[in-house]
């Protein structure tokens, strides 16, 4: 079980949050928590309701969607970052091709800390985008 400050000095190096305020990052931090998938075993499937976004702490997860290129995220890559800004369902399935580790963060309390942070807020929302450029999330949000 990760430390509060060892989330913080990963999510200072995964690319859709290494532009957010350490203090920004040490409150989401507080509200992630670890998540273990073993090999082979479904994060979520098309359709279910979204109630979190994930980031890789280690293995890897392949998302596929019926209208999207199945991608590999690995070690600091974002799952279903953009789904959750979205209707509310996933468009996409995500299963951990090998063990894998996740930091999870409940999309209500996201949210809240969204509402509460402006810098919290543009620093996601920046890193989202650049994942979203570089193929490293989905396009295909509700």
């Amino acid at each position: 079980m990760l430390t509060t400050v060892e989330k913080v000095l990963f999510l200072l190096r995964a690319p859709v949050t290494a532009d957010a305020p350490t203090d920004a990052l040490a409150r989401l931090a507080t509200v992630a928590n670890e998540h273990e998938l073993a090999m082979g075993a479904r994060l979520f499937a098309v359709g279910d309701a979204i109630d979190a976004i994930y980031i890789v702490l280690d293995g890897a997860v392949r998302v596929e969607g019926i209208e999207s290129p199945s991608r590999l995220l690995a070690a600091g890559d974002v799952v279903a970052g953009l789904e959750a800004f979205g209707d509310g369902v996933h468009a996409e399935t995500a299963t951990a091709v090998v063990s894998t580790r996740l930091l999870r963060v409940e999309r209500a309390e996201l949210f809240d800390l969204l509402d509460e942070d402006g810098e919290l807020a543009r620093a996601l929302f920046s890193g989202l985008v650049r994942a979203y450029r570089t193929g490293i999330v989905s396009a295909t949000a509700p």
